[in-house]
């Protein structure tokens, strides 16, 4: 049999996650304005106050949600071979791949972009978590190189992402230019 404590924080989990589902739902249907809290609690099926205890505002549990996207996107690539036979083709091949998932979706990419624009402080661990899970989707695909700086990649790799995503989203850049984009700056970086 379980501890109590255990199950109660399995139900907690489970909840928050209903939170983050709920809130990506409205932001992938009506964008930004259309993730109103008592929207995504109504939606999750918990009650309003039962959202502040995990978030304290839309800002976080949308960049909660693109973390636990990008989470979803590495443990994907990580079952299958990587395509590319060096580090640049390899980083090239997983970041085509998770941009691609995206260009379907230029409302809830509005969205995310929107949250990750926020100032609020208390948005910064999630913001965290974010750059740490794009690192990991770096670091993974680069390898084990000795000769390349696989932290200094993933953060210009961030840097890059997030500015080709507000192209994109903001109308300056066509639907699959963020993997243009992203392959371009591997080639950069990585082709010597």
């Amino acid at each position: 049999m379980q501890p109590e404590t255990s199950v109660r924080e399995q139900r907690r989990e489970e909840r928050r996650t209903r939170v983050i589902k709920s809130a990506m739902k409205l932001a992938l249907e009506g964008g930004y304005e259309a993730v109103q809290m008592r929207e995504v609690a109504d939606s999750a099926e918990v009650a309003l106050g039962t959202i502040y205890r995990y978030f304290s505002g839309k800002d976080e549990m949308l960049i909660a949600g693109l973390a636990e996207w990008l989470g979803l996107i590495r443990h994907r690539i990580e079952k299958a071979p990587i395509e590319g036979d060096t580090s640049s083709e390899r980083l090239s091949s997983v970041l085509t791949s998770a941009a691609q998932s995206l260009d379907d979706m230029p409302v809830l990419m509005g969205a995310l972009v929107a949250a990750m624009g926020t100032t609020d402080v208390a948005a910064a661990k999630y913001k965290l978590e974010v750059e740490r899970e794009l690192r990991k989707l770096v670091v993974m695909a680069v390898g084990d190189d000795p000769n390349i700086d696989a932290i200094g990649v993933a953060r210009v790799v961030g840097h890059v992402w997030a500015s080709a995503i507000g192209r994109w989203i903001g109308g300056l850049a066509e639907t699959g230019s963020v993997g243009t984009e992203l392959r371009h700056a591997v080639g950069m970086m990585l082709d010597r």
